[in-house]
């Protein structure tokens, strides 16, 4: 029976054995790192972008921000000797799941979260193996770290309507 561990926003996962990594995300995003050969990987749960970092060594990253997340990530990859292009990525999240439909970048979280994503594994030259981005509602995500397997099951979105249309 797999061990179960369930993200929170701004939490971490990497590691490998029998382990069920789970979050849940409305605008939120969740990079999925396998890699194959080492059976091993990680999750990451982050809800803004984030600031440029002056130093990826500082001990002080916050999961919070995509940013941080990342530099995060890859400190795993150097502590278990993996290498980026070993790795399969998947990215979800980025869902409008409280803001009304047509707001703009600046407000909307989720878009700013995917610019950022999207941007970060450009940058980087990474071929993402697979994406569940955007949309509304939210998207509950399981990855088995036994097998690299990650499924998405996902929820509506909460209508957000003027007090006096509810009474």
């Amino acid at each position: 029976m797999s061990r179960s561990c369930f993200l929170k926003p701004g939490e971490l996962y990497f590691g490998g054995g029998d382990v069920r990594v789970e979050t849940l995300l409305g605008p939120c995003v969740s990079i999925v790192l396998w890699f194959p050969e080492a059976a091993k990987g990680g999750m990451c749960h982050f809800q803004l972008p984030g600031l440029r970092r002056v130093s990826e060594h500082a001990r002080d990253l916050d999961g919070r921000y995509g940013v941080d997340a990342w530099v995060w990530l890859k400190q795993q990859m150097r502590v278990h000797a993996l290498r980026l292009e070993q790795a399969q990525v998947k990215l979800f999240g980025g869902a409008r799941s409280l803001s009304k439909p047509g707001s703009n970048l600046r407000t909307d979280i989720g878009a700013q979260n995917i610019a950022f994503v999207e941007k970060l594994m450009a940058e980087l030259g990474v071929q993402v193996a697979g994406r569940d981005l955007g949309g509304e509602g939210c998207r509950f995500v399981r990855f088995e770290l036994a097998s690299g397997e990650v499924w998405v099951r996902r929820g509506a979105a909460l209508s957000i309507e003027p007090l006096e249309a509810l009474q």
